[in-house]
């Protein structure tokens, strides 16, 4: 049985053969390399493929490739953001500019 289909009607699956599938997996993972966010590059793929979003992220997570930020990499940026953030809290004389700073 089909789900609902937010539009009405019945949602239409569309079959996507195992090559579609790997190459969407690989684009996914480059863009992620690149920078692009991990919901951003399963988006656009899944818009060129014409399938659910949640179909590609799917399919990226059981393969076991998607890229992981490290735990001691997570660590270092959060404290590099606390230190710029504690900067940012006294330059700005705690959130009020003084005369003559711009």
């Amino acid at each position: 049985m089909t789900a609902p289909h937010p539009g009405g009607g019945r949602r239409r699956y569309r079959i996507v053969d195992v090559t579609a599938r790997t190459a969407a997996v690989e684009t996914v993972c480059a863009a992620i390399a690149d920078g692009t966010s991990f919901t951003a590059a399963c988006a656009t793929v899944a818009a060129g493929l014409g399938v659910a979003d949640t179909t590609v992220r799917g399919w990226v997570n059981n393969s076991g490739k998607r890229p992981r930020t490290d735990d001691r990499e997570i660590h270092e940026l959060r404290r590099a953001l606390a230190v710029a953030a504690d900067l940012n809290h006294r330059l700005t004389a705690g959130g009020r500019r003084e005369p003559g700073l711009a």
